[in-house]
């Protein structure tokens, strides 16, 4: 019998201690140490566990309704302060009267309900229950807040016409580069201000020149343009400012009429973040998918790294996940095209007017592009603007038309005719692919030409273009591919003083068509590789003399003829 006694006793204190756990687990400091031995001392004089500690596993843990009492305000007294309240910051609501937003206070709507339910009412109780329903909002609303939208919101435009670009570094996400460092990556944006649809977005590791021309190009051919004038507002920054020479080029191409299609470059102010302030907020929504992005390859994640993050002024520790992918990678991932589908295909809440409104942006969009009149760029001019976006240098054309350069000679191939023959002329260029690109000294200099090294003769086992080549070669380059493909022995200085007097891609072509057999007979006894080289030459050397003949006058002028040659 004691032995029962004690395993019942037992499992009364196993049960006290576990109710106990779960009547004080939330609160803290002295509230927490009190009301602890308030009921352990009750346990300890009754032997009994506490009826409040009981009520716990029913769900019950207010103080009020452990013990019995009736709560201090009813449910009617409830709803009526949140009538009340609310009415009270309308003035088309007439369940109550209208208070100005300084006269809100608590201690007025208490006064209200004692007289209309005819008893006291405690403020602290009030005070709670405005906390608990979430009526501060209406407590704080202006009196009109038509008046302040006006002072504050901005200028409304139309579809297309103010374009605004910017990037966002990612913040809880580094990937390593090329070189082996690892680095937050960037997205660039391209946003349309008064729809808010996202036209296209890219990562890469730097807003460098090369990566937002990049970019520029893709958006040139995400969507069909309107033919109208388009403000477009990238940041102030130096890779950004390059933009002005493409969009130059551009203009220059496609604006046609007075009324058309105009790209008008409309920079924001330095550190004026507020001058694309639409773009700015939608970052907000790129950092919280970014965990989304982390979902994606958590099998390809190294290490998390803590880190510190400053805010207005606030310190604040994030955690930094590595992750062991790419920027290809990233730019293919279901993450980027989600994250620009949901902020398209999904509705939401947008100032308009200083008034907050509800829409989708690609409806929104698409619906007002139904009635513009459209253009659309040749894809090919679209992918020779990406000449812009090589580092630039300052350089000179000499009046023979060469350019020296890195301690090597080049010579003009395309665009000859841009450049004086009696004085040198001041240029700016970028070396890509053994190759010089040509540009006029100005902050929105457009392409002049490109000039090729002066080199010696190329073989033809040293010529295959690379795939990853972003630009199309001159029709010298193309001419000189041609030549080594068929086995000559190619000199381009030589080369290029054909050009200049009019050999095309499509003559040399026809001239290798009409002399197959004998171009045949240079290659055909080819059994060493010097052999191979003299071969070339001398193919090379006829096919010259046969250029000479095709670019000759084929009889004498009338003038320069002996009159017996008419008998």
């Amino acid at each position: 019998m004691t032995v029962d006694t004690k395993k019942s006793i037992g499992s009364w204190d196993e049960q006290f201690d576990r109710l106990l756990h779960q009547k004080i687990m939330h609160k803290k400091g002295a509230n927490k140490r009190q009301m602890k031995k308030y009921y352990s001392d009750q346990y300890q004089k009754t032997g009994r566990i506490p009826q409040a500690l009981k009520l716990v596993e029913k769900g019950i843990f207010d103080g009020r309704q452990c013990s019995g009492r009736k709560p201090v305000i009813s449910p009617s007294v409830v709803k009526r302060l949140v009538q009340m309240i609310k009415a009270s910051a309308d003035q088309k609501d007439d369940r109550f009267i209208f208070i100005t937003q300084k006269a809100r206070k608590i201690k007025t709507y208490q006064h209200c309900l004692e007289e209309e339910f005819n008893c006291t009412l405690s403020f602290h109780a009030l005070n709670r229950c405005v906390q608990r329903e979430n009526l501060s909002y209406f407590l704080k609303k202006p009196d009109d807040e038509a008046n302040l939208a006006v002072a504050t919101y901005f200028n409304p435009v139309k579809i297309f016409e103010l374009i605004q670009v910017d990037g966002c570094t990612f913040q809880f996400i580094k990937i390593k580069t090329l070189q082996g460092i690892w680095k937050k990556p960037k997205v660039i944006e391209f946003f349309d201000t008064e729809s808010r649809y996202l036209f296209c977005l890219g990562a890469y590791f730097a807003e460098n020149n090369e990566n937002s021309v990049h970019q520029f190009t893709q958006f040139l051919l995400s969507t069909p343009f309107p033919d109208q004038k388009i403000r477009f507002r990238p940041d102030n920054a130096k890779a950004f400012i390059n933009l002005k020479r493409p969009i130059r080029e551009l203009n220059q191409k496609y604006s046609l009429t007075p009324d058309g299609f105009y790209l008008d470059p409309d920079f924001a102010g330095n550190r004026s973040p507020k001058h694309k302030v639409h773009l700015e907020t939608s970052h907000r929504a790129l950092h919280n998918d970014e965990i989304l992005l982390i979902k994606e390859f958590e099998d390809r994640i190294v290490k998390t790294e803590q880190a510190c993050q400053f805010s207005q002024n606030k310190k604040r520790v994030i955690t930094i996940t590595y992750l062991d992918i790419t920027l290809k990678e990233i730019n293919e991932s279901v993450f980027l095209k989600k994250y620009r589908q949901g902020h398209n295909e999904k509705s939401h809440q947008f100032s308009r007017e200083g008034i907050t409104q509800i829409w989708i942006p690609v409806k929104k969009f698409n619906t007002a592009m139904q009635s513009l009149k459209t253009i659309e760029f040749n894809p090919l001019d679209i992918q020779y603007l990406m000449r812009y976006g090589f580092e630039k240098n300052k350089a000179t054309v000499s009046k023979s038309g060469t350019i020296t350069y890195a301690k090597c000679t080049y010579t003009v191939v395309q665009g000859r005719e841009q450049f004086s023959t009696h004085s040198s002329t001041p240029v700016k260029v970028s070396l890509y692919e053994k190759k010089l690109q040509i540009f006029e000294p100005k902050v929105d200099g457009v392409w002049l030409g490109d000039a090729l090294p002066q080199v010696a003769s190329i073989q033809p086992t040293q010529v295959q273009e690379k795939e990853t080549a972003r630009l199309q070669g001159n029709e010298v380059e193309q001419i000189a591919c041609f030549l080594k493909q068929k086995g000559a022995h190619v000199d381009i200085t030589r080369l290029i003083n054909f050009y200049h007097q009019g050999l095309t891609l499509a003559k040399v072509k026809t001239l290798f068509v009409q002399h197959q057999q004998r171009y045949k007979r240079y290659t055909s006894l080819v059994t060493f590789d010097k052999d191979k080289q003299t071969a070339g030459i001398a193919l090379f050397n006829a096919f010259l003399m046969d250029c000479e003949r095709i670019q000759a006058p084929n009889e004498p002028a009338p003038y320069a003829r002996y009159k017996g040659d008419d008998q």
